[in-house]
């Protein structure tokens, strides 16, 4: 199995656990840039307390050999405090990393403006690519690695963008000079 099938066996038990979720890094990029590899999936997620338990037990069933770095029996403060988990798909090598919504108003603003969007035939919650690109220039911003702003640039060129939204929330999270400049190319 792929990387889009695991993807899609975590978004159904997503949709069925009625966690919001919003797919970000390199496969959102994939949807709203260019093409690029990426081995790994990362899926922001807005879980309360008591669906801790059972998204666990869900995810644990997708397939044989799927591993978890928590138990059922994890605290979701622990989860937090690490700022999430990780799934991996042994048969197929398929890593997810599971993002903890953070509390404030732009990651509240990913989970609620991410956008469904039909991937290999099944509908899953995409960061919006404005989002998409505010946090690659805030990953670029704390790691200086260019991937970041190549993911970003191949978005302002493929994808319609609210280059205003875009602006205003890079002023606030001080990544704007950045984009200023990714945008003067």
């Amino acid at each position: 199995m792929e990387i889009t099938g695991v993807l899609a066996k975590i978004s159904a038990v997503l949709s069925e656990a009625k966690i919001p979720y919003a797919v970000t890094g390199g496969v959102a990029v994939t949807v709203w840039g260019r093409a690029r590899y990426t081995a790994d999936v990362d899926i922001i997620v807005d879980i309360a307390p008591q669906k801790i338990k059972q998204l666990v037990s869900a995810l644990l069933k997708i397939d044989t050999g799927v591993y978890l770095d928590i138990d059922v029996e994890t605290p979701i403060d622990i989860i937090k405090q690490r700022g999430g988990f990780n799934l991996i798909h042994s048969q197929s090598g398929v890593k997810a990393d599971f993002i903890i919504k953070k509390d404030d108003e732009f990651s509240r603003l990913e989970i609620k403006q991410a956008i469904k969007k039909n991937f290999h035939g099944q509908k899953i919650c995409f960061i919006s690519p404005e989002d998409l690109i505010l946090i690659k220039l805030q990953w670029y911003k704390n790691s200086n690695s260019t991937r970041h702003l190549e993911d970003a640039e191949s978005i302002l060129k493929i994808t319609e963008v609210d280059l205003e939204y875009i602006k205003k929330w890079a002023g606030e999270q001080a990544t704007i000079e950045i984009l200023e400049n990714l945008l003067e190319k």
